[in-house]
């Protein structure tokens, strides 16, 4: 079997790297930003399922891929921001007002994606240098 990173893992990497760097623009608005988050959050844990071989559905819901992982033996570091609360702006904060709950901390959301981001790409990275 030849080592490398999966071919849809990759498509998934860059793609959160498209979303991320929404993340770093000036006044970006509370829902496109928290999209942003969640989307870039949703295609990293895609990612590193696809490395492990293991299908996913599509769904935008991190707590069921997290918990994929994490049945697959792979626990994530703790995130800064709560994905529940991330999770949120997948799809209902897209068509209706945000609760004030719902607010993220965007320091904190940037910081959880990053250190997702480290995670899955030093695990991908290991998984695609074995065979």
């Amino acid at each position: 079997m030849t080592a490398g990173i999966d071919r849809q893992a990759q498509v998934l990497l860059t793609k959160a790297a498209e979303y991320e760097t929404v993340l770093l623009l000036p006044g970006v608005p509370e829902g496109p930003f928290g999209f942003h988050v969640q989307q870039a959050v949703e295609k990293l844990l895609k990612a590193l399922l696809c490395q492990l071989s293991i299908e996913y559905r599509f769904t935008h819901n991190l707590d069921h891929l997290e918990l994929q992982l994490r049945d697959a033996g792979e626990v994530l570091p703790k995130a800064l921001e709560d994905f529940s609360k991330i999770g949120a702006f997948a799809v209902t904060n897209r068509y209706d007002e945000i609760p004030e709950f719902h607010v993220l901390d965007h320091e904190a959301a940037i910081a959880t994606g990053r250190l997702i981001r480290e995670h899955v790409v030093a695990l991908i990275s290991v998984l695609s240098a074995t065979s």
